[in-house]
């Protein structure tokens, strides 16, 4: 540049700011104090705002419980669950308290179990090594392959059912719907996931009229964070919190257990 020029800049879009509600929506709060929450998430609640969701989150509902979250990067989230999927999360309170939170996650010390019921029998405890990445025939789904990130994750069979498995899942890395695509991959598609289902559907042959009814009507994946564990930020104390899974799974549970008893 020299002296008098000009430079000139032309905007051809118009920008539009989404204006950040406060929602008042109940939080189903498992543990608080002056750096973390603990929440149960229920399922069909979304994390972050987003394409599509800019109300009705939790990031609307945190910015309505606690005001002073608001001035947090992401509200104070520091990780989230897909949409549908139910269970435990850890929100930060202070600035101190979400760098410390991202730190433990990207140095992968926090840890995490999930309770799944998946399609099909899984006779053995098992451990799932390969790659995700992004689908490239769909943006929003991912993919297991060459050239994705490195993957790790571990399940233990709780229970084999006559047609089912309920499963309890943990994971070294946290890549995006990790275990709904690493359980797919075995050909043991997360019940109710029909995203990620490769085309294989449930087996509802020789069940009641009720079950029958009610599995068929199941309308999410069958995933639950069920247990977090980690330091805590100022005590440095180990601390681990655990919640059962919702109704919905509870009953479907139930309803397994009924059929093979009979």
């Amino acid at each position: 540049m020299f002296f008098n020029d000009y430079i000139s800049v032309n905007v051809v879009k118009d920008f539009q700011f989404i204006e950040i509600k406060k929602e008042n929506i109940f939080l189903d709060i498992i543990f608080e104090d002056s750096e973390i929450i603990i929440l149960n998430k229920p399922f069909n609640l979304v994390v972050h705002l987003g394409y599509g969701h800019t109300s009705g989150t939790l990031l609307n509902a945190l910015i309505f419980h606690y005001k002073n979250n608001f001035m947090l990067p992401r509200a104070g989230i520091v990780h989230r669950l897909d949409r549908n999927t139910s269970g435990l999360l850890v929100v930060a309170r202070t600035i101190f308290a979400y760098y410390y939170l991202i730190n433990l996650f990207k140095q992968r010390q926090v840890i995490k179990e999930y309770d799944a019921i998946v399609i099909g029998r899984i006779e053995y405890d098992g451990t799932i090594n390969v790659p995700i990445k992004r689908n490239i025939h769909n943006r929003t789904m991912m993919s297991v392959g060459i050239g994705g990130k490195p993957a790790v994750t571990y399940y233990k069979v709780i229970t084999i059912f006559r047609n089912y498995t309920h499963i309890r899942v943990s994971m070294e890395t946290g890549r995006m719907h990790q275990i709904r695509v690493h359980i797919s991959s075995i050909l043991h598609p997360i019940f109710g996931d029909h995203v990620y289902s490769r085309g294989i559907k449930p087996n509802f042959l020789g069940y009641s009229k009720l079950t029958y009814n009610f599995l068929l009507k199941f309308s999410r994946p069958a995933l639950h964070a069920s247990m977090l564990q980690f330091l805590h930020p100022s005590t440095r104390k180990l601390q681990n919190w655990m919640v059962s899974p919702p109704i919905d799974m509870v009953q479907l549970l139930h309803s397994l257990y009924s059929e093979d008893m009979k």
